[in-house]
């Protein structure tokens, strides 16, 4: 069974406040008790000394006057006063010849304080259950204790004002109450809704809508879980729009993928036909297989690179670092692509010094340089394409420049993301054939413990610059 939230605060906000003014209630009533009591006491008190400095001041034949005089004045309060001498007999009023009753007789301790000078006090329930106050004021004829006074009076005077007052309390306790559970219920109300406002957008995001938000505030601990809940709502969104990208991506890349591995299949598949048919001259035999061995090595190029980007993904390539020589190593490069650079009438230079030395795996670093190179080609007619290096402090710096169509903004974030490709309407070429080149060669350079980055401008061309760390031979 369900006990909705806003019960809840209710209810204990409810219980929370009626202890509370039972508590305050309680208190008070006590307090006022303690007041009026003491009050009494000073009050008795304040007679019994005025009464013992008439008796040491009177003369002896006046005494009998003063006291029955003071015994009408306390008579309209209330007030009762018995004298008694040192043996604790009744010396006034004369004609009280039976001994006070019980409850008002003293313990051993309160009568040795009462002798030493002390005024002592107490509280009873007289047989009609009625409280009384009894003071005992001390006689003394200088350090002599001669008798006391006995002061009493009922307490029902000062029950009546504490009872009203309790009265009073007990209707301000109930307002302020009631007051308080319709605020607590007003509030209880708007917290439950604002935490059902999380819930309906809990709701959303189930439902994969991830541009929901809340509206935020730092008030409370509610406010910063919305606050919370926002960038979780942006994240994710953020995340299914990277998701939905690279989905997009990887339906573009397969079809490309497919496409380019349907052309030298169907190549190869009609040239085999042909030979096996003898449909195709004899003379055109070797033209036909070097054909099919050329779309073979295309194929085998794109499986390369998938299972290349897979391994390097799982962390399984382990690198043979060795040093060589920088110029000698672009030279190859420069050497294996001319003639494609050739075919778009562009130019490969080279700007290195001589004595420079490279610290790498050599065949991952020609993976690295061919992938990049090959886009500065496919992206440049009748330019140039420059690879140079020097050496910095612990570093070999490497770069490959272009005077190619460039890249903007967005696709100078975008090129090492997998199956990323340049536009199409660019070029009649995938960037990087497969689209994957680009995102393999950073994790390369990244296993190389060095750097990639590039700058780019539509229209002027693009920069590639690796750094790569280097070891002197004091040092390996």
């Amino acid at each position: 069974m369900k006990f909705k939230y806003a019960y809840q605060l209710f209810f204990t906000q409810f219980i929370i406040l009626l202890i509370a003014c039972i508590m305050i209630g309680l208190l008070v009533s006590h307090s006022l008790k303690d007041y009026f009591y003491q009050s009494q006491v000073d009050d008795l008190t304040s007679y019994g000394e005025t009464i013992a400095m008439d008796i040491r001041h009177s003369p002896q034949d006046a005494t009998a006057q003063v006291l029955n005089t003071y015994q009408r004045i306390l008579d309209v309060k209330r007030i009762h006063y018995t004298i008694k001498n040192a043996d604790d007999e009744t010396i006034y009023p004369t004609q009280m010849n039976q001994p006070l009753p019980k409850d008002f007789s003293i313990s051993a301790e309160d009568k040795k304080k009462l002798k030493s000078g002390e005024t002592v006090s107490k509280k009873i329930d007289n047989r009609f259950n009625q409280e009384m106050t009894i003071v005992y004021v001390p006689l003394m004829n200088g350090d002599n204790f001669v008798g006391s006074i006995v002061l009493n009076s009922p307490i029902s005077g000062t029950e009546q004002v504490i009872g009203t007052i309790n009265q009073y309390m007990f209707y301000t306790i109930l307002l302020s109450i009631t007051v308080a559970l319709i605020l607590s219920a007003i509030i209880s109300k708007l917290q439950v809704n604002r935490i059902n406002k999380l819930r309906a957008a809990t709701k959303d995001v189930i439902e994969g809508n991830y541009q929901t938000r809340l509206k935020e505030n730092n008030i409370d601990e509610i406010g910063a879980l919305a606050v919370d809940f926002n960038k979780m709502t942006t994240t994710l969104e953020a995340s299914q729009e990277e998701i939905e990208r690279q989905e997009k991506r990887r339906r573009q890349f397969i079809a490309d993928v497919s496409h380019e591995m349907r052309t030298p299949l169907t190549t190869i598949s009609g040239l085999t036909e042909g030979l096996v048919n003898d449909i195709i001259p004899k003379t055109e035999t070797d033209r036909c297989i070097a054909l099919i061995d050329t779309e073979a090595r295309r194929l085998t190029k794109l499986v390369n690179e998938n299972l290349d980007y897979e391994k390097i993904r799982s962390n399984k390539i382990r690198l043979q670092k060795t040093r060589f020589n920088s110029r000698e190593f672009l030279a190859l490069i420069k050497e294996q692509l001319d003639y494609v650079a050739t075919e778009k009438g562009n130019e490969i230079k080279l700007d290195v010094d001589g004595e420079m030395n490279i610290y790498a795996d050599y065949d991952r670093l020609t993976q690295v340089f061919i992938n990049i190179v090959k886009n500065s080609v496919q992206f440049t007619e009748n330019g140039q394409i420059t690879l140079a290096g020097y050496q910095d402090y612990k570093e070999s710096v490497l770069t490959i420049t272009d005077t190619g169509i460039g890249m903007n903004t967005e696709e100078l974030e975008q090129i090492w993301e997998r199956f990323y490709k340049a536009d199409m309407s660019r070029t009649n070429t995938a960037f990087g054939e497969s689209g994957i080149g680009l995102s393999i060669v950073k994790q390369l350079i990244e296993y190389h413990d060095g750097t990639i980055t590039v700058s780019s401008e539509p229209n002027k061309g693009t920069c590639f610059t690796i750094r790569l760390p280097f070891f002197q031979d004091n040092e390996q």
